[in-house]
């Protein structure tokens, strides 16, 4: 009878803590996005490589969210793309059609956690090689 009631005991001082240090099915993670710029100077008419890390590195149902990244040119006119993640990183490389200021936003809505929204902007420079006339 001793050896049955203290199993019980340390069965329910268990089951007691691990309730207790468990997190609650409410908290949302905050995630945080580290944008990486362009390395070099961008050239219009080129692709540029752009990078986003997601922190904490997300998990579960998370980790299968892709970044997406809104490029809005100088002119005005937009373009999406998806960038999966890769253990808390994503790139993807995109088109830049004119010389000028370019924003690039980076939005990260999982479902486990909050929506996360970061900003970046770069400038873009007329391309030595498509400036000059062949005569």
């Amino acid at each position: 009878m001793k050896f049955a009631r203290a199993i019980l005991t340390a069965t329910a001082l268990t089951g007691s803590a691990a309730l207790a240090l468990a997190p609650t099915a409410s908290a949302a993670t905050a995630y945080r996005l580290a944008t990486v710029p362009p390395i070099g100077t961008v050239y219009a008419h080129n692709l540029v490589t752009l990078g986003v890390s997601v922190g904490p590195i997300p998990t579960g149902p998370d980790a299968s969210t892709p970044v997406i990244l809104t490029v809005t040119e100088p002119g005005g006119d937009a373009h999406t793309v998806t960038m999966p993640l890769t253990f808390g990183v994503a790139t993807a490389a995109t088109p830049i059609h004119e010389a000028g200021r370019y924003t690039a936003t980076f939005t990260f809505a999982p479902p486990g956690g909050d929506r996360a929204e970061a900003t970046l902007q770069f400038d873009a420079v007329e391309s030595p090689l498509t400036g000059g006339s062949s005569s």
